[in-house]
């Protein structure tokens, strides 16, 4: 699964979304959390111990995922905005669904309309998400897996 989260690794995503999939490893991919070794550190220090976190830029997500290898891992990637999500689902075959979690509550709010408590999407988040629709990935919106699942066709035609 690939998570759509401002916030990357944090309890929702290390401790309930991992052990709901049953992955091994958490995959972030955002060139500016890679690129800052204190921010990179405190994402791994948020994994938990029987789990593997790598954080990587977009270059360095491109040489991974084109190695075969990558698909017999059960992993979870995680990215912090829809046009990280977008080059995701652009370089990596197979990602049977995208999850929107929290996002869009930090930046400028003038810019954003609410559609949930968690979730503010500017025009061009919603076109690169519908981007990722229109690819045929299944789409939806969910803070956590015990939690009502919204499709993303209704989240949008409900937006405030």
């Amino acid at each position: 699964m690939l998570r759509i989260d401002e916030r990357l690794i944090h309890g929702q995503v290390a401790l309930i979304w991992s052990r709901n999939l049953g992955v091994s490893r958490i995959i972030v991919v955002n060139d500016k959390a890679a690129n800052d070794p204190i921010q990179t550190a405190s994402l791994k220090m948020a994994t938990p111990d029987t789990m593997k976190a790598i954080v990587l830029t977009r270059e360095n997500a491109k040489v991974l995922f084109a190695d075969p290898r990558i698909q017999q891992l059960d992993s979870l990637i995680v990215v912090n905005n829809p046009q990280d999500a977008r080059f995701v689902t652009e370089i990596v075959s197979g990602i049977p669904r995208v999850n929107i979690g929290n996002f869009g509550r930090v930046g400028k709010a003038e810019e954003k309309k609410q559609y949930t408590d968690n979730l503010r999407l500017s025009d061009q988040d919603v076109a690169d998400l519908q981007a990722i629709e229109d690819s045929g990935i299944t789409l939806n919106y969910q803070i956590v897996p015990d939690q009502q699942l919204i499709a993303f066709d209704k989240l949008i035609s409900k937006g405030a």
